[in-house]
């Protein structure tokens, strides 16, 4: 097992990159202002609109957002939901004077996946996806406290309100998530998809070679070599050649998905895994004390190669 944590610590999950650049919630980042700060935020923010023929238009929250849609256009009628998967595309700018400073545009145009965790994002963005439906755009005017507080280095300035216009496109819940995954990737309808009691869920199983042996039963040691990844992850976040599985152990020594998927395998198969989070890392995930190597709630792909058996 502590081979596999470690395993699991050098893998890349390119989703975090994304959420760290977002995310105000490194302490080391972010002080609460003063009073004075957040009223000078505030000021700053209405002067901004104003001069830009937008107070009238926006709506102010308790929390010192302000926002506007500019797109009320709805595809499903759907909010995002927390430990779903949101897709979007946004801008982020901050704002000095009567201007608004460019700092990213390339996810305009190009979706951003992140899981929707609480606190995963800025409080502010985060607020500001709460009150979005799939399909709509809206901009965001965020103060310092919600959004990047003590700055970001050679990027954005300490103390400065910012604003994010956001195109919200999908919340996928888990389900959704292994569709779209096997319709990306064309495999159509599972080889097998054992079902796994007290779960309600089921292990996805495409068999991609034959092999010669004996099926795989619930009393022997399985010797399987296997590479995992997320469904959007760019690397692997374990990889093992040589991993010995004992089928049937009471309380089950590895990830419940990979064991369930090995009972439809036989010795010599090699097949690909794909199932939900219930049977994978759940709400905890996998971390490193510092980021998350699998975040919460997200489903896996297991490519397996069944070595022996005894």
């Amino acid at each position: 097992m502590n081979t596999e944590l470690r395993q699991l610590r050098a893998g890349i999950m390119m989703a975090l990159l994304l959420v760290v650049s977002l995310s105000a919630c490194n302490k080391n980042n972010f002080i609460d202002p003063s009073p004075e700060v957040a009223r000078e935020n505030d000021q700053q923010i209405r002067d901004y609109l104003n001069a830009n023929k937008l107070l009238n238009r926006v709506t102010p929250t308790t929390t010192g957002l302000y926002y506007l849609f500019t797109d009320t256009t709805s595809t499903r009628n759907k909010k995002p939901q927390y430990n779903e998967e949101l897709e979007f595309t946004f801008a982020l700018s901050y704002i000095a004077g009567t201007k608004a400073i460019l700092l990213d545009s390339t996810k305009q145009t190009r979706s951003t996946f992140i899981p929707f965790l609480r606190g995963m994002v800025v409080p502010g963005l985060e607020e500001g996806l709460l009150l979005m439906q799939e399909g709509q755009r809206a901009m965001f005017f965020m103060p310092s406290a919600r959004a990047f507080g003590q700055g970001k280095k050679d990027t954005i300035p300490a103390n400065v309100p910012v604003v994010f216009d956001v195109a919200l496109i999908r919340s996928r819940t888990e389900a959704e998530q292994i569709q779209e995954y096997v319709t990306r990737k064309k495999l159509g309808i599972p080889t097998f998809k054992p079902f796994v009691e007290n779960t309600g869920d089921s292990v996805w199983v495409y068999r991609l070679s034959q092999g010669t042996g004996p099926k795989v039963t619930e009393d022997k040691t399985v010797t399987v070599a296997y590479t995992a990844t997320t469904l959007r992850g760019s690397a692997p976040f374990a990889k093992q050649d040589t991993k010995e599985i004992r089928m049937g152990a009471t309380p089950p020594t590895d990830v419940a998905g990979l064991v369930t998927g090995l009972t439809a395998l036989n010795v010599g198969d090699k097949a690909l895994f794909i199932f939900p989070s219930s049977l994978g890392y759940g709400a905890q995930g996998i971390n490193d004390q510092t980021n998350y190597i699998v975040t919460p709630y997200a489903p896996l792909v297991y490519e397996v190669t069944v070595k022996s058996m005894r």
